[in-house]
């Protein structure tokens, strides 16, 4: 019964052996045949991921990059368009005061040359008046009177006349 175990035990550690001897062939021979080529993909699939991780990163960088020189160029933009919206606000106030200040000069104006107007119409109506009851006075003094009056009495009676038309 001991020799039965013993070769019981000795066909397992046979089977265990031819195993690993197997086992220790195959390794040997993938290393030399498939090790280099897997290492070599492998590395290759490092240096494709690494770079493409490169390119992620500048890709990255440069959008940064475009985003602050776009935002700097949209508050560039924003700043001068609110100047230009400054400076017209200001150069429409300054118009509007600017023809406020030339309609009221235009209406002083033409209120001047109408009180200058007025004013000589005043005067020719006065005068054409003043002549017409001059020449009135006349006629009725002459038929009150019955003769004709000479230039000093007749501008006496003129000026006696209007005042008392003033009065």
């Amino acid at each position: 019964m001991t020799l039965g175990l013993i070769l019981g035990a000795s066909t397992t550690l046979g089977d265990s052996l031819v195993t690993l001897i197997s086992f220790l062939l195959l390794f040997v021979v993938i290393k030399s045949v498939a090790w280099k080529p897997l290492m070599n993909m492998l590395a290759q699939r490092e240096e494709a991921i690494n770079a493409d991780l490169d390119k992620a990163e500048t890709a990255r960088l440069s959008a940064e990059q475009q985003l602050a020189e776009v935002e700097l160029q949209l508050r560039e933009a924003r700043t001068k368009a609110n100047d230009t919206l400054s400076r017209a606000q200001a150069e429409g106030t300054e118009m509007q005061r600017a023809i406020v200040e030339e309609a009221k000069e235009d209406a002083r104006r033409i209120r001047t040359q109408a009180e200058k107007e007025i004013d000589l119409e005043r005067k020719q109506a006065f005068t054409s008046l003043r002549s017409e009851i001059s020449e009135m006075s006349i006629s009725i003094a002459e038929g009150i009177i019955g003769k004709e009056l000479n230039v000093d009495d007749q501008n006496r009676l003129i000026e006696e006349f209007i005042k008392g038309l003033e009065d």
